[in-house]
C-alpha cells in the first residue's frame, strides 16, 4: 500500500456529513447523512450517552461518522448537532444546559440555581400518573399536601366550595354559643384546570 493510500485510508475514517434523514421510531437511532463528494450513508446508528435522547431538528443538523476498523460498512455516528436551532449559548465557565428548539430550557448555574424556564407548564410524574402540574393558569397538587411552615396567601382560599374570606356561618347567637358550619360565599371559585395533558 503506497502512502497515499494510506492517507486516504486514514482520512476516511472518520466523515463529517449533512443530517439528510432522522429514524427515532426504534430502540436505536438511524440517520442518513450526506458526507464529502457527495458520498451517501444510509440507516447509520447514532451513539448517545446511557442517559441521554435527543431529536434534532434535521434542518441544518450535522454529524460525524466513524468506521468501525476501518470498515465502511460498519459505521456509527456521533449524536448530530444543530447549531441554527436554538442553541443556547453564552455559558459562564462551569455552567450546564439542557434546551429544545422551542427554547425551554433547563439551567445548572454551577451551584448557584437551577432555572427552569418552559413555554407552556411544567408536568411531574411518577410512574406515568401526575404528581403535579405548573401553568400560568393555576397549580395543581394530584393528592394530599403537607405543608409544616405557615402558609401566606395574598388572596382567597378555598376549601371545597368554602371562600376563606367570604364564608358565612348560620345560627349565630349571642354568647358562647356555637355557630353552624360555614357554607360557600357567592359564586366561589372553582379549582383551577391545567392546559398540561396528562
Amino acid at each position: 500500500m503506497s502512502l497515499a493510500d494510506l492517507y486516504h485510508t486514514i482520512r476516511g475514517q472518520v466523515l463529517r456529513g449533512v443530517v439528510k434523514l432522522l429514524d427515532d421510531t426504534g430502540p436505536e437511532q438511524h440517520v442518513s447523512v450526506v458526507a464529502h463528494a457527495g458520498q451517501q450513508r444510509t440507516a447509520v446508528p447514532v451513539h448517545y450517552p446511557f442517559g441521554f435522547s435527543s431529536h434534532v431538528p434535521v434542518d441544518g443538523a450535522v454529524t460525524h461518522i466513524l468506521q468501525n476498523g476501518g470498515d465502511p460498512s460498519d459505521l456509527f455516528a456521533l449524536p448530530p448537532s444543530n447549531p441554527g436551532a436554538a442553541r443556547m449559548g453564552g455559558l459562564k465557565e462551569g455552567e450546564t444546559i439542557l434546551y429544545d428548539q422551542a427554547g425551554q430550557r433547563l439551567h445548572f448555574q454551577n451551584g448557584r440555581v437551577v432555572a427552569i424556564d418552559t413555554t407552556v407548564g411544567m408536568l411531574i410524574k411518577q410512574q406515568g400518573k401526575p404528581l403535579l402540574t405548573l401553568s400560568e393558569e393555576g397549580h395543581v397538587f394530584h393528592g394530599d399536601l403537607f405543608v409544616q411552615g405557615n402558609i401566606y396567601a395574598q388572596k382567597d382560599m378555598m376549601a371545597g366550595n368554602v371562600s376563606l374570606q367570604g364564608h358565612t356561618h348560620s345560627g349565630v347567637q349571642a354568647g358562647a354559643s356555637e355557630t353552624g358550619e360555614p357554607g360557600g360565599g357567592a359564586n366561589p371559585p372553582g379549582p383551577p384546570k391545567s392546559p398540561i395533558a396528562d
